[in-house]
């Protein structure tokens, strides 16, 4: 089973594929840690890895028999929907998105929550800005999910991720 599982910051990616991947055995990866690796003395924590370090990296992902990939549905991984049995874009409101991204912003901040950047207020702006570009279309994620019809859901309700769920990976 390969599983890509995209959507815009806050729609609850990782969430899901965590849950999933504990449900039924397969692992999953996080294409943030992917397209970057931790860097202290970056001003935001971390770095871009070169292009070609990110595409070996993920292209032994895409080699493995069984995975879950979740990312926000950059263009340098639109191979992994391609490769993909099943694409699930999660598409929660927006404002359910913006009350997420304002909470892990402040749990990362009191210590509460870990994460692979910096949360500064810089890094908040840019989540909200990420927000809009995706409920404009302008980042076109949405459109590359949508050029595989076949294998896509889209999830826009608690209901519906639970009906989802039950159908496909409950035991």
């Amino acid at each position: 089973m390969k599983l890509y599982i995209l959507g815009p910051v806050g729609s609850g990616k990782t969430t899901l594929a965590r849950r999933i991947s504990q449900a039924i055995g397969i692992p999953r990866f996080h294409l943030d840690q992917v397209a970057h690796q931790r860097d202290p003395s970056a001003k935001i924590g971390n770095r871009k890895r070169p292009e070609s370090e990110r595409d070996a990296i993920f292209q032994a992902i895409l080699a493995r028999e069984d995975y879950i990939l979740e990312d926000t549905g950059r263009v340098c991984f639109a191979q992994g929907l391609e490769q993909a049995d099943q694409i699930l874009l999660l598409e929660p409101p927006t404002a359910l998105r913006l009350r997420r991204l304002i909470r892990r912003w402040l749990r990362q901040n009191l210590g509460r929550e870990a994460c692979a950047y910096r949360p500064t207020w810089q890094m908040l702006r840019d989540m909200f800005r990420w927000t809009k570009a995706y409920d404009t279309g302008e980042d076109g994620v949405r459109a590359r999910a949508e050029q595989y019809p076949q294998k896509l859901t889209v999830i826009r309700s608690q209901r519906e991720l639970d009906q989802f769920l039950e159908r496909y990976y409950q035991h």
